[in-house]
């Protein structure tokens, strides 16, 4: 069983560095044994400038990927699942939007807007990265309005995901990652890093403690004092 070990600094920049300043390190003496994988994730905006930084530090070194989430679910789902981008995704929810319109108690007057369907396709994805009970909305609504909805989301979600099938969205992702990363064997043998983030979802949160009870080691650059600094405390204490 993995823990959590993590890596502080007084700001983000300079938890990077010292992060990707260990994988370099790491790495060097890694490459010189087994190999094992070595997975960096990162923010989707931080990809590029991270190995920058990690190239830096080490020009060359074998088995060892700066990733975003999406891009360690394609190196462990291996293309078995169709992923779908937002512009499809949008198109999807639109479908949707008119299959249930007639349902709806509270968006009707809205449901011919192109626009309220992404507006729409972001609020879901949102809630499903705070880890919503969709079934639950409506009734925990603090309101008549609210409920109303809430009531709305959850159907035009429901007609929404039986249109998308088989296929999964960026939200989708993260519940892949969460329902098959401690049973897949690349984590298994890996060495991973966390670097980047100022705040993750409880999605993120989620895979990270999944990830950090499988790989064989787990390291997590974070600020001083930051509340996904506590975050992570919290999931360490509960391995």
């Amino acid at each position: 069983m993995s823990k959590i070990s993590t890596l502080t600094a007084e700001n983000l920049c300079a938890v990077n560095e010292k992060v990707l300043r260990a994988v370099a390190g790491f790495a060097q003496i890694n490459q010189r044994r087994d190999i094992a994988p070595i997975f960096v994730i990162v923010p989707d905006r931080f990809t590029l400038a991270a190995e920058k930084i990690l190239a830096s530090f080490a020009p060359c070194l074998l088995n060892c990927r700066v990733v975003t989430f999406s891009m360690l679910f394609n190196v462990l789902n291996m293309g078995a699942t169709l992923v779908i981008d937002k512009t499809t995704g949008v198109l999807f929810l639109w479908r949707a939007i008119q299959e249930v319109r007639g349902d709806l108690l509270y968006f009707g007057n809205s449901a011919h807007q192109y626009a309220f369907a992404e507006k729409m396709f972001n609020t879901i994805n949102q809630l499903t990265s705070c880890d919503a009970d969709f079934d639950k909305l409506e009734g925990n609504a603090k309101s008549q309005i609210t409920a109303r909805k809430m009531h709305d989301i959850a159907v035009i979600r429901t007609k929404y995901k039986q249109l998308i099938g088989e296929q999964i969205d960026g939200a989708g992702v993260l519940d892949w990652l969460i329902n098959n990363v401690t049973q897949n064997e690349v984590i298994k043998s890996a060495h991973v890093y966390m670097t980047g983030f100022e705040y993750v979802s409880r999605q993120r949160q989620e895979v990270f403690a999944r990830i950090a009870r499988t790989a064989r080691s787990f390291t997590v650059g974070v600020r001083d004092g930051s509340e996904l600094e506590g975050r992570l405390n919290e999931i360490r204490f509960a391995l």
